[in-house]
């Protein structure tokens, strides 16, 4: 007996067509989840260049207003830089400086913490509080700047007494005194001076008192940015600042 032509087709091609294969759905799931990763991961990094790029941006910007007033600075954005940027305020902005410029003073430190500023338009501050540290050399360069008393050869600090020791003359002489605030302004208060261990004549006391006078009457005029309270320290004299709605606009005080 012979088949008969158009019988069952074989099992080995049931099930496919020509020309065609089929993906399993286990590996069409992975390829979808391998789809899907990749896009996260560009998305992410796309926010992330963002982020940097609007924190670059905003940080840049305040710290070209401040170099007028401090010198160098470094500032540090609290929160998200994009989400600041939108708003056009930024709730926390934290700046730093190792060698800022105060008057002409130089060679100090500061540590400021604003809130509330507002980065549209001209920069404002809602509130300004922080630290400035004058290094004890940086005290005896402005100690011995055209003071027209005796040249001040180095400073030592006093954190017990409150006192700052003024080395003149290159150590022939000593001069001791007090920091203080008046009418909003730094100034020294004469405590002491010794010329080789000894009480210092009327003279030169005079002399010194003048000096250290001139010294308090070049400093200028408090702005914005008020001192409250000066401490001596190890680090050298501290002085509190603080400050309630200011502006940072070019040529502002």
């Amino acid at each position: 007996m012979t088949a008969r032509p158009g019988g069952t087709a074989s099992p080995a091609v049931r099930g496919t067509s020509a020309g065609r294969t089929s993906v399993p759905a286990p590996r069409r799931r992975r390829r979808g989840r391998r789809l899907t990763a990749a896009a996260v991961v560009l998305v992410v990094l796309l926010a992330g260049t963002a982020e940097l790029l609007a924190r670059g941006l905003v940080g840049a910007r305040l710290s070209g207003r401040l170099r007028e007033r401090i010198g160098v600075n470094q500032v540090h954005l609290g929160g998200s830089a994009l989400l600041g940027l939108a708003r056009g305020r930024f709730g926390r902005v934290t700046v730093t400086g190792e060698d800022a410029r105060l008057g002409r003073l130089t060679g100090a430190s500061v540590d400021l913490r604003l809130t509330d500023v507002e980065v549209r338009g001209t920069p404002r501050v809602g509130r300004l509080r922080g630290r400035i540290t004058v290094p004890v050399d940086a005290l005896a360069r402005s100690l011995g700047q055209g003071t027209g008393g005796p040249a001040v050869s180095g400073v030592s600090t006093d954190p017990e007494h409150g006192t700052l020791v003024l080395s003149v003359r290159g150590g022939l002489g000593t001069v001791t005194v007090r920091p203080l605030l008046q009418d909003g302004r730094a100034a020294f208060e004469l405590v002491d001076a010794r010329v080789l261990g000894e009480p210092a004549p009327a003279g030169v006391v005079g002399a010194i008192e003048e000096a250290l006078h001139a010294q308090s009457a070049r400093q200028p005029a408090p702005g914005p940015v008020k001192v409250t309270a000066l401490d001596v320290t190890s680090a050298g004299l501290v002085g509190t600042v603080r400050a309630d709605d200011v502006t940072f606009g070019r040529g502002a005080d």
